[in-house]
């Protein structure tokens, strides 16, 4: 799934880049993000030092910005600033916060600034985390297509449907013996967005 996670989110980006009249690579890279924010949720739940993981977090979202900018020509956070203000606020809610009404506030505050401050897949992004955290097994699937549903009501996406199959994908086979949680090699994986936007940014500007 990790593979998957970087191959589809790569055939999403160079679609984006250079062939963006066929939503076939677009179609392909909805299954990316499911699977980073599935990650992401793991990662939360596995941690030894949630501290270092926010830190590590915001090295790769420095990084990766400039080559981000560059690669799509937009002047908004990256997606790992997403990732990493859904887990500020799941740690913040399970540290700070007892009752529902607070952890619901944070929640909704942390989805408004995503989406004021143009974070990639603003409040979509930590919606999906949410459902990994607080849904199982058929209800994850059925959450998980009511935000596209509503999403695609609000931006008129509905390319957005196809990020589904990851859910269902997670359902079905995101356990220990399906080797699900047999991480590629944490340089690469941790390096893979920064560099490949690099490489992505350095091709559309090379003169």
């Amino acid at each position: 799934m990790y593979w998957l996670a970087m191959l589809t989110m790569l055939i999403d980006h160079v679609g984006l880049v250079f062939f963006p009249t066929d939503p076939a690579w677009r179609i392909a890279g909805r299954l990316a993000f499911p699977i980073y924010a599935y990650a992401l949720y793991m990662g939360y739940t596995r941690t030894r030092n949630m501290r270092s993981y926010m830190l590590r977090l915001l090295g790769l979202a420095l990084i990766s910005q400039v080559p981000y900018m560059l690669a799509f020509d937009v002047h908004r956070p990256n997606v790992i600033w997403t990732l990493m203000t859904s887990l500020l606020a799941l740690a913040a809610a399970a540290s700070r916060m007892k009752h529902w009404v607070a952890v619901t506030g944070l929640y909704v505050l942390t989805a408004l600034f995503m989406e004021l401050s143009q974070m990639d897949y603003g409040a979509y992004g930590l919606l999906l985390v949410l459902i990994y955290r607080y849904t199982r097994s058929y209800m994850m699937i059925a959450a998980h297509f009511v935000l596209n549903v509503v999403y695609d009501m609000v931006h008129h996406a509905n390319i957005q449907h196809f990020s589904l199959l990851s859910s269902i994908l997670i359902v079905c086979f995101a356990t220990e013996e399906s080797g699900f949680y047999r991480r590629v090699p944490r340089w690469l994986w941790r390096s893979f967005y920064p560099a490949h936007l690099a490489v992505i940014a350095l091709i559309r500007i090379w003169p």
